[in-house]
């Protein structure tokens, strides 16, 4: 399986099924960059490769490979190379569009960014920096100018989806009544139990119900509970998580749905045990209400029209410059 997976990868690139041979260009807006490694899309004059998108998509793919095999692998990664070059594809035409509207930066905005990264990923220590960019074969205004265009693109996407993407008050409540039952909350309960087995001779039931029943009268008196389940039950007594009646087996349940918070049930008998219940917590059904479900709701109304904001700039500059996948 692992060279199975190897040859996935390896083999991936292909999926574009590429020549190495670069096209002409539609337009000359500048030298054309060739690509040793191949094309797997061009937009206007600008090339991307199947190195860029390998470089991509790299981060993914020892997740996909842990999480799927076979046929769904071979699927999942080729999603993934497309994917990247769809991204890369969108960067090409937010970069083009930039550049075609004149977008530019205050040189301050720049350096601040430039600082910031330095700061951030390279901990203040240009020394890192330049080894970085030297693995990279890249020199300092190369890489300021790579940094440039990745703000300018930022800000530019920020102005036409970003700051363009709002949802009204009514929007986000019209949501919530549509689907109100996913927000709906079932009856949980936390308990702790004393478990008591009922033994095997009449002599040992005998024994057990006596002492399922003085500990429930200690309780009653105002015992520990936990004092009480630590010397006598026979059962688990760790903190018990919220737990639905209808998971527990069906002699519990009674106690589970009536007992009050805080209290503790008569004795349980099942034909083979004796049970006592306190309740820790009760979490009576109903439904998270509207302010709480709000926030959520309202950020994923604005996923979605951010989406289509950006759907709607990709598809308009996809008309406008020229795009060719390869």
């Amino acid at each position: 399986m692992k060279k199975t997976t190897l040859l996935l990868v390896l083999a991936a690139p292909a999926l574009f099924a590429q020549t190495n041979v670069a096209p002409p260009p539609a337009s000359t807006n500048g030298p054309l960059v060739t690509a040793v490694d191949g094309y797997a899309a061009r937009v206007d004059s600008a090339v991307i490769t199947y190195g860029e998108v390998r470089e991509s998509v790299a981060p993914y793919l020892q997740q996909i490979s842990r999480k799927y095999k076979g046929k769904e692998l071979a699927e999942r990664i080729q999603s993934a190379y497309l994917d990247a070059r769809e991204s890369l594809i969108e960067d090409a035409l937010l970069r083009a569009e930039t550049k075609t509207l004149g977008v530019s930066l205050p040189e301050k905005v720049i350096d601040d960014e430039v600082r910031r990264i330095i700061r951030e990923r390279f901990k203040n220590d240009r020394a890192l920096l330049s080894r970085a960019l030297a693995d990279r074969r890249m020199t300092f205004e190369e890489w300021k100018k790579e940094v440039t265009e990745q703000i300018t693109i930022r800000v530019y996407h920020n102005q036409e989806v970003t700051r363009r993407a709002n949802v009204s008050a009514q929007a986000v409540r019209d949501e919530y009544e549509r689907s109100k039952a996913d927000y709906f909350i079932p009856f949980r309960v936390k308990y702790h139990f004393i478990l008591i087995s009922k033994g095997k001779t009449e002599e040992d039931r005998s024994a057990k119900r006596k002492l399922a029943e003085d500990s429930l009268q200690k309780l009653r008196n105002g015992a520990d509970f936990m004092t009480v389940a630590k010397e006598v039950s026979e059962g688990d007594i760790d903190d018990a998580p919220w737990r639905d009646p209808a998971d527990i087996r069906e002699e519990l349940r009674p106690a589970l749905l009536k007992t009050p918070a805080g209290q503790i049930s008569d004795l349980i008998e099942t034909p083979d045990l004796f049970y006592i219940i306190k309740i820790e917590e009760r979490r009576e059904e109903g439904f998270t209400s509207f302010e709480e479900a709000k926030k959520s709701i309202e950020e994923k109304l604005l996923d979605a029209e951010r989406k289509r904001l950006n759907d709607e700039l990709i598809a308009r500059l996809s008309a406008k410059h020229f795009v060719e996948r390869y």
